[in-house]
């Protein structure tokens, strides 16, 4: 029984330990003026990353309250950054239709796949990632998010 005891031990350990950032690391995004970027700019911030389409209701009701997370918590050090899976022009017109006022940047060929790998085995959205300021994921979220629930994830890393 103790050995089981510490079997079940380790394993709740290693699931507690942050996943490491590498995913993201390496992914490669475009912002809506088309200049490449990538995550790692933003170290040292903790960051909210919602990946997210035009056609998703879900993301779509959620997005003003993204709106507001980001005012009211930019001089604190987060950051919100909205990932779209669809193509340019309809984001640009989404976004000014929606007064989106946090970065929005392209998803590619290979978004879903890293949505996969970090942790959206079906490819939902919304979905959700609340990075530590060393990169790393520190939450996931997927299907529309409460404020409340996302407010308490950023303040557990602030």
């Amino acid at each position: 029984m103790r050995f089981l005891s510490l079997i079940a031990a380790a394993l709740l350990a290693v699931t507690l330990l942050p996943a490491r950032a590498a995913p993201l690391d390496d992914a490669r995004f475009s912002d809506l003026q088309e200049s490449p970027t990538q995550l790692s700019t933003l170290r040292g911030k903790v960051t909210v990353i919602n990946f997210w389409a035009t056609w998703c209701g879900p993301c779509r009701e959620e997005m003003p309250m993204l709106n507001t997370l980001r005012q009211r918590l930019a001089g604190k050090g987060v950051e919100v950054v909205g990932i779209a899976l669809d193509n340019k022009v309809e984001v640009n017109n989404f976004v000014r239709q929606l007064n989106i006022n946090y970065p929005i940047w392209l998803g590619n060929s290979q978004t879903t796949t890293l949505m996969r790998a970090l942790g959206n085995p079906s490819g939902g959205l919304p979905y959700t990632l609340v990075l530590d300021r060393r990169g790393n994921v520190a939450a996931r979220l997927l299907g529309r998010v409460s404020e409340s629930t996302l407010h308490s994830a950023i303040a557990a890393r602030l």
